[in-house]
Order: structure tokens, then sequence, then C-alpha cells
């Protein structure tokens, strides 16, 4: 592999690996008048031979921090001489929400997950998911996203790949598959990265795993280890996928599953949640799962299952308000 690869000003050379930012802005912060710019950091690890092109996004979702340390540890350990095809680690995309520890950009309050492409007159989190999505993301051919729960929420293990009904979705399923996670969903969720990369026929789809506000290093692993699997049946490192061991709420040798509904139950009064429930959990329709006590201790909500099915997301601190999303039920 002898030509030279350019992405977001960055040239890289076959057998080595490069570091830098992409720089997004500017933009004013607090309504002074000082212009400020997010810096954004990736990796690129070139290989000495020919292969695909991967980029590995996490921290769009800065809460959810298993991701970001998978992403970052990947980056490290994927050797130039080992690989086959580029790989592209973008390790935090979401830079300012993750020092004010918050699922938005603190900025312009914006979800950056629901804006892509994005849009080059907007504001910093239309142009942060345009800048992203044009210099990096439409330089690859394939693409893993990692999010999880945020601060507030825990998620089941799972890995999501996204409805195109084409080609694209025929490669994305064998990727999912190729994580050794055990549950496997469906989305066509418009606005999100993976969703807009598949629609211009980059096939992939996100890790979907996280206890949110916690940095659990058997989580962190299970990306690493998906991510590696991807690599390996992609055949951009040698090796064949491997199992993933201890992912919770599986039974030995139990068999993945495409899990394509989801249904969710919402908390309509405030108060102090009490719940045992765990993601993965199988549960019935109309099964209670929680009640919702105010600070004279009475009972004011009853929460139970809005389908029978596992649990996919569940809330887990127990401060709760009214239209919180308190359980979802994916079958």
């Amino acid at each position: 592999m002898d030509s030279e690869f350019k992405i977001a000003g960055t040239t890289v050379k076959p057998g080595s690996k490069v570091r830098n930012y992409l720089r997004v802005g500017p933009y004013f912060y607090q309504k002074m008048h000082i212009r400020n710019y997010v810096l954004i950091p990736f990796t690129v690890v070139r290989g000495v031979n020919e292969g695909p092109t991967l980029v590995q996004t996490a921290g769009c979702h800065p809460t959810e921090y298993s991701g970001i340390d998978a992403t970052i540890r990947l980056s490290n350990t994927v050797r130039p001489e080992e690989l086959k095809g580029t790989y592209i680690a973008v390790p935090c995309v979401n830079i300012p929400g993750f020092y004010e520890r918050t699922y938005i950009n603190p900025i312009d309050e914006k979800n950056i997950q629901g804006l892509y492409p994005g849009k080059a007159d907007g504001t910093i989190s239309d142009l942060m998911a345009y800048t992203l999505f044009n210099e990096i993301v439409l330089k690859s051919n394939y693409f893993l996203d990692c999010h999880g729960g945020d601060i507030h929420e825990s998620e089941i293990w799972s890995f999501i790949y996204y409805k195109t009904k084409d080609e694209t979705e025929k490669r994305s399923e064998t990727i999912a598959k190729a994580t050794a996670l055990t549950y496997l969903r469906t989305s066509d969720s418009p606005g999100s990265m993976g969703m807009e990369a598949a629609r211009r026929k980059i096939s992939g789809g996100l890790f979907e795993l996280c206890s949110g506000d916690r940095l659990l290093p058997e989580e962190s692993a299970a990306i690493y280890d998906g991510s590696v699997n991807v690599m390996r049946h992609l055949g951009m490192l040698d090796g064949k996928p491997k199992s993933i061991q201890r992912q919770p709420c599986t039974t030995e040798g139990q068999k993945q599953e495409i899990l394509t509904s989801r249904a969710s139950a919402y908390f309509t009064k405030s108060g102090l949640y009490h719940t045992n429930v765990k993601p993965g959990d199988l549960l019935k329709e109309g099964q209670v799962v929680g009640t919702v006590t105010d600070f004279w201790g009475e009972e004011i909500e009853t929460i139970r299952a809005p389908a029978t099915g596992r649990v996919f997301l569940h809330l887990h601190n127990p401060a709760v308000k009214v239209g919180d999303e308190a359980i979802s039920i994916v079958f």
C-alpha cells in the first residue's frame, strides 16, 4: 500500500499512526464575545497492507464512558504492521459535554446524535456533526459508534444496526453478529450518525451498553473485544471473531437474538422511585416493575411493563420526574 491517506487535513502514510484534532467553530460561549473552537481528538492507524477503512466514534453522549475508554484503548493497541486497511478512532465527539458531565452539548444545549448529517450554517452542535460526518465518517467503508446508558440509566448489552432494506443492511447484520454480543437490535432512527451513514451505503452499527455515570471494566472490555471481532470479520486483523464471556442476562450456549420492537413506559408522577429490575430481565406485559412515592412516603404511582420482553433500558436513579422514561422493553 503505497498511497497516502488524507483525512481532516491530516496526511497519513502507510505503516504509521497519527493523532490530531478536528477544529470546529468558531462559537461564542456564554454570550461572551470571545471566539472559541471545539477540538475533537482523533487517531488514524494506517496499515502496511490494503484493506477497508473503519471509523469508530464514541462520546457523542459523553456520560457514556465505556465506549470512550474502549476506543482509546483500541487506538493505542492496534499496530500498523498488523493492520490491513485504515482504522480511525474518534474517542470523544462531545468534548464540551464531557467536561461538564452532561449528555448534551452545554454550549447550545443540543443532542448531537439527532443532528446528523449536520449543518455548516447551524449552531456549534450542528457544525460539529457536519464536520465529523463529512471530514471523517464519509471517508470510511464501515463504522462503529459507541453508546450506552446516560448518567441515570442502565442498559442491556446489545448492538444496533440500521434498517435500509438493501445490501448495506445485510452487511451491517453480519457486523452485528461478528461482535459476539447476544442481543442485537435494529433501528431506523433519523438524525443518528449510524442511520445517516447507512443511507450512504456505509455499513456498521452501534454498541449500546453502559451503566451510566460509571466506567466499569467489564463493559469497556466488551466493547473493545466486540470491536476487535469486527476488525477480524472485515479482514483488517488476523484471526476469527471470538466469544465474549460473562455477558449479563445470558445463559451458556445461548444463541444471538435479533430484537426488532421496543415499548416504553413513562412516569406521570414525580418523586422517589423504588425498583429491583435489571437490564436483560424477562418481563410480562403488565408486570409491576417499580413504584413512586412522594416525600411523605405515600405511593403515588405504579410502573408496569409496557410489553412482554427483555428490559433494554431502565432508570436506576431514584429521583424521577414527570415525562422521564421509566423502562424500555425490547422483543
